[in-house]
């Protein structure tokens, strides 16, 4: 198989993945609030979502390296199925919070796994397709994924409160359900896909359990040890726990923010919809763009992280004092192509500094710090947004972001990749 051949490969499983994913993610926060929860009890929700993900994060990207990494993802599945069948009979905030801790498990259990899979693998094929390049490419299908999934979860809302009103015998509990309905289907049939379209050369054999939990703790405090030693990812550490604080900010909050713009007006949840899946396209065209980007900066990774996350907190902030939904719109969708523009540079650099034997446990290193960075923005900004309003929030987020981004420049020039 060549790279290109093993990046198609690859690409279809992810937009599978993600498209499962995206349907999800518009109506994520309104589930929450048609339970009941106020701002600050989504705020708690999400800081557990992502506290259970930081807790397991590190752990199990040692389990993936030491046990397998396909076997790995298909346990992260079966974790997601249950956090949602709980999560579709949930009626209050302590059954939302085991569906949390399920779900936020589900994603520590698949981080680093795959994506740790395909670089070792993309090596070993014959090819001159460079892994910026390719990565790319996979982010295209990630966010084709989420564009087409983020359309279905707006959709289906509209189209349950159309066919099955409250008065009708199918009746749900919510206009929502289908959402969750539907993603534990898919994820059943994602399983079987997986298993066609991976497959793990090498695989270790599986070990005795206290064996295997003494080599995953090893390579996990290998790693930990190397990220926060090595200058190059050392700074992408850092400058990763402020990516997960805005980014969790803004997925919080951006849906009971839009919702008091378009209240008493013709948009419907489909809106919602439609909005995701524009950001995803646009993050799709940032990934593309940022191949040219990256050869006029001249291969400089750093500067093209800096300046388009400095641009992107300054959308942020403009983001934040938007009064009207299309201005919201618009500067929604020039953030998160700004903002998600250095994240293929931000790949490369985290692979071609890491040792295979410790891959994905850095992988997980990395999304932990992502995780961690949401845990904080969930409570702080949780708090600000309750008591002071979540353009204030954002205005916060949007300086942090920008004053964050001079980290980049420090990271040592002689270490950086040739240009892709």
């Amino acid at each position: 198989m060549s790279q290109k051949g093993l990046t198609s490969r690859f690409g279809i499983q992810q937009c599978l993945h993600w498209t499962i994913a995206g349907i999800m993610i518009p109506v994520l926060m309104l589930i929450f609030q048609s339970r009941g929860l106020s701002l600050m009890d989504i705020g708690i929700v999400m800081a557990v979502w992502i506290g259970s993900t930081a807790l397991f994060e590190i752990p199990l990207g040692g389990v993936a390296d030491t046990y397998g990494r396909r076997k790995t993802y298909l346990t992260s599945l079966l974790i997601n199925i249950l956090g949602c069948i709980v999560l579709y009979f949930a009626d209050g905030l302590p059954l939302i919070l085991l569906a949390a801790i399920l779900l936020g498990t589900s994603r520590a259990v698949y981080s680093g796994t795959l994506d740790a899979w395909f670089y070792d693998s993309f090596q070993h094929q014959p090819g001159h397709q460079s892994f910026h390049s390719a990565s790319a490419t996979i982010n295209v299908f990630v966010t084709l994924g989420l564009a087409v999934g983020s359309l279905i979860g707006g959709w289906l809302p509209d189209f349950t409160a159309r066919s099955f009103p409250p008065s009708s015998t199918f009746s749900a509990q919510s206009i929502y359900d289908l959402n969750i309905a539907l993603v534990v289907i898919a994820s059943i049939v994602l399983m079987l896909i997986t298993r066609v379209l991976i497959h793990e050369e090498g695989q270790p054999a599986p070990s005795p359990a206290n064996q295997l939990q003494t080599d995953a703790m090893q390579a996990s405090w290998e790693a930990v040890k190397t990220a926060f030693r090595h200058a190059v990812l050392n700074r992408l550490m850092q400058t990763t726990l402020v990516f997960g604080m805005i980014l969790s900010g803004i997925e919080n909050y951006w849906q009971p923010y839009l919702g008091q713009l378009i209240n008493g007006t013709d948009y419907g949840v489909t809106f919602f919809g439609i909005l995701s899946a524009l950001y995803f396209l646009m993050s799709a065209g940032s990934s593309i763009l940022s191949v040219r980007l990256l050869r006029q900066l001249k291969g400089s990774h750093k500067i093209l992280m800096f300046s388009t996350r400095v641009a992107a907190g300054i959308a942020f902030i403009a983001l934040a004092n938007t009064t009207q939904p299309i201005s919201f719109a618009l500067c929604y969708l020039l953030f998160f192509f700004l903002f998600t523009a250095g994240n293929n540079s931000e790949r490369v650099l985290l692979h071609e500094h890491t040792e295979t034997r410790v891959r994905s446990t850095m992988l997980s290193i990395s999304s932990f710090m992502v995780t961690c960075g949401g845990v904080l923005a969930s409570l702080f900004f949780g708090l600000i947004s309750e008591n002071y309003g979540i353009s204030v929030s954002w205005t916060i987020g949007g300086l942090l972001l920008v004053a964050s981004s001079v980290l980049f420049l420090f990271m040592p020039k002689k270490l950086e990749v040739e240009v892709a």
